[in-house]
């Protein structure tokens, strides 16, 4: 058999998938392009953008034209959450076209600027890495993605904001919106019921488990929000949702998003299970904790290992499994 072309490897029926490379080690990411019921007739939606660097932009333009379209037909994009490889290059996108950009309302806040989460340098936000025991002279090496987050997005106003329920009209598909927290804090994923498809943005990836990434407040005299505890039960959400297909960031397509959450579960059991025995006889702060979980990457991936580590300590707190004291200006564990 002939090996199937760009357009046969990358078409689910109404729904076209355009991988795009980003300077990220997360590699490409999976833009979306719902068409419309016949080729050629009404606009076109694109559920994510990719970087805004020449390369993902020419395999964007690329990726269209294999399904017959061509940027300036894309009428709406719909941004699951504001990390740079979601919507870096929607603001270029609009100029062009014309589309109109929607994202949930915590999320497009974000995009006003040059969000990046790892790069968050409030001085009380610095004050939480340091009573977890992080040492200053790792936050410079963080500011780099900081700075690599204003070369690859441009900031964007979107023209309207999502919220929890409602409902995207695309032809005759009815796409709902569906928050789901943890990830970041105002991640929404799209479902249409008829169809029984999901856009997961980066809420289910195909090959690694999310990470729940550290989200901070607005002001210093506001509870931090446990990012691992809203992810779980944003798992709940989708869980109970009826899914065919689900079509993610990163990977490839999901066809049993139940089966890929029964998978997420078994992972961050065993991984509380592996801080309980870190924590057995030996009281540790989240930075020690993360050194010994992870001795090869706590230095170089420090805001996403402190993610992980933390999101499980308030897990296990919640379930009384581990208090957090402290001493000497530092938040330590112990077992219970």
């Amino acid at each position: 058999m002939p090996p199937r072309s760009y357009a046969e490897r990358h078409r689910f029926g109404r729904v076209a998938r355009i991988p795009t490379p980003t300077p990220l080690g997360v590699g490409d990411i999976n833009s979306y392009l719902i068409l419309p019921p016949r080729d050629g007739e009404g606009g076109v939606t694109l559920v994510d953008t990719g970087v805004k660097t020449p390369e993902s932009f020419e395999a964007l333009r690329s990726g269209l034209k294999e399904h017959g379209v061509a940027i300036e037909d894309i009428e709406r994009i719909l941004v699951t959450h504001a990390h740079m490889d979601h919507f870096g290059q929607a603001k270029r996108i609009r100029d062009l076209s014309g589309a109109r950009v929607y994202a949930s309302a915590r999320e497009a806040e974000l995009m006003r600027t040059h969000f990046s989460p790892s790069g968050d340098r409030r001085a009380f936000v610095m004050r939480y890495f340091e009573r977890w025991g992080v040492p200053r002279e790792h936050f410079a090496r963080e500011s780099q993605m900081a700075e690599l987050a204003r070369r690859i997005q441009d900031p964007i106003d979107v023209d309207g904001t999502l919220d929890d329920g409602d409902e995207v009209i695309v032809h005759e598909l009815r796409l709902r919106v569906v928050a789901t927290p943890g990830h970041c804090d105002g991640h929404i994923v799209f479902h249409e019921p008829a169809m029984r498809l999901m856009f997961s943005g980066d809420h289910l990836l195909t090959d690694i488990s999310p990470v729940p990434l550290l989200v901070f407040p607005k002001r210093e005299d506001e509870p931090r929000p446990k990012s691992l505890v809203r992810f779980m039960a944003s798992l709940a959400r989708v869980e109970a949702l009826d899914c065919g297909a689900v079509f993610p960031a990163h990977g490839d397509i999901i066809r049993d998003h139940r089966e890929l959450i029964a998978g997420y579960r078994l992972h961050h059991e065993k991984r509380k299970l592996q801080i309980l025995r870190r924590l057995e006889g030996q009281p540790a702060s989240a930075w020690e904790l993360a050194a010994r979980l992870f001795p090869k990457v706590y230095e170089s991936q420090m805001y996403l290992v402190m993610s992980e580590v933390v999101g499980h300590l308030d897990v296990l707190v919640d379930e009384g499994a581990v208090v957090v004291e402290e001493r000497d200006g530092l938040e330590v564990a112990r077992a219970a």
